[in-house]
């Protein structure tokens, strides 16, 4: 029954007449939420498609206008207007859940499948809302499409696991997960899959190649990005397809979720490191050399991940090059581990950019996924006994008087240890 009414689903969603926006003000309570709307005639689903901490996107409405085109009503919503704030990580924190929960309830027929559409951290605000829906009521008839999701509590610290919303392991419906190929995320998916799984959803992740967080949008979008956003609707509904024999399960929630507050974890100055020590690595250089952590034990190392297509990780690049240059004779070393890229990738941007420091290579992820890395670059200095000491994730300028200081006193240390 399930395979026929997939293929039944397939067959009835083709063209469809254009429709045009249609806006209006949904009063909830106080507050008047103005909906963006696209009805064609005779749509047989509805995508709600909820707004990230970017606001509402031009790139977003094209692809929702894609959407229509195939059968699908859309409705778009602006709770910054409502809020009269500007689309920021902060404001973002601001939306009410309720709000969501309402018009998930009120958009609901239980005929029509109902597809509630969530980019980046709006995923978590999608999450909130289902689960006080489903803690009233059983539901049906719905799913949810995750793109590049950023579901967790705070950004993990280098070496420490990663800490989800509760509602993450709380879930339990049909969840597509759409993630770039070229984001930390993808190494943590098997993860984020089985977390999402816990209650009973049915999770189905696509990985899409050679693309970057926020690809179909990013003002340095590259030609491929910029293709693969004109494909994104049929990505999306690629997604819907494979769910759809799980949407008529009837799901409920019994447990409401515990309470949580993100913190801030960003810092600029080297944190002292919490996680496991004595950690693998051992990586192919871009010589052809296997290179062993463990063999340099009597030197201080600075291990940095990072990626061509990270600007953060290309902007402190230099710094690095200088701090390698400035402690050329004391028992120092850069060891910078690259995140999957091929090798040819990887050896023209190290004959752009002229570095002095052995450039690892990781294709298959092992050593991101050892040293739990969530967040590029992530760096960690290595004391002459092989301590793991500091770490920081996020670009810097590591010829700072503060990173100075803590090398130099663990430099120190090095040297006197090689005194007879």
């Amino acid at each position: 029954m399930r395979i026929v009414y997939l293929l039944m689903f397939v067959f009835c969603f083709g063209s469809s007449q254009a429709a045009e926006w249609q806006g209006r003000l949904e009063q909830i309570g106080d507050a008047e939420i103005p909906l963006f709307e696209l009805q064609p005639k005779d749509a047989q689903a509805q995508i709600l498609w909820l707004p990230s901490e970017y606001g509402v996107l031009s790139q977003e409405r094209k692809i929702a206008e894609q959407l229509a085109d195939k059968g699908f009503s859309v409705t778009m919503l602006d709770p910054y207007e409502a809020l009269f704030l500007s689309p920021t990580p902060s404001a973002f924190e601001k939306i009410p859940t309720d709000w969501i929960r309402i018009l998930i309830e009120r958009l609901h027929d239980g005929q029509k499948p109902l597809w509630i559409l969530a980019p980046n951290r709006a995923g978590i605000l999608a999450l909130k809302a289902l689960e006080a829906y489903q803690r009233s009521e059983p539901l049906s008839q719905v799913g949810l499409l995750l793109i590049n999701p950023n579901l967790y509590l705070n950004t993990p610290e280098p070496g420490k696991s990663a800490d989800y919303w509760p509602q993450v392991s709380n879930a339990n419906l049909p969840i597509s997960v759409l993630q770039a190929e070229l984001s930390p995320w993808r190494w943590h998916l098997l993860e984020l899959q089985e977390t999402l799984s816990l209650q009973g959803s049915d999770v189905f992740i696509q990985l899409m190649p050679e693309l970057r967080d926020r690809f179909y949008f990013r003002p340095d979008a590259l030609p491929r990005e910029k293709q693969a956003a004109d494909r994104l609707a049929e990505q999306l509904i690629d997604a819907m397809h494979w769910q759809l024999p799980y949407l008529t399960e009837s799901r409920q929630i019994h447990k409401a979720s515990a309470q949580a507050q993100p913190k801030a974890t960003r810092s600029i100055e080297l944190n002292v490191y919490q996680g496991i020590q004595n950690l693998p690595l051992k990586l192919v250089s871009l010589q052809g050399e296997t290179v062993d952590l463990q063999r340099l034990k009597g030197k201080v190392v600075l291990l940095n991940f990072w990626a061509s297509w990270c600007p953060p990780c290309v902007h402190e690049m230099p710094s690095m090059a200088a701090l390698k240059k400035q402690l050329k004779n004391r028992p120092f070393e850069i060891l910078a581990v690259n995140l999957g890229e091929d090798r040819e990738t990887v050896q023209a941007f190290n004959r752009q950019h002229q570095l002095n420091f052995p450039v690892l290579l990781d294709p298959e992820g092992k050593a991101v996924k050892d040293w739990k890395v969530f967040a590029y670059p992530s760096s960690y200095v290595i004391d002459a006994e092989g301590v793991i000491r500091f770490a920081l994730f996020g670009g810097t300028d590591w010829q700072a008087e503060h990173h100075l200081l803590k090398l130099e006193e663990l430099l120190q240390a090095a040297s006197t240890a090689e005194l007879p």
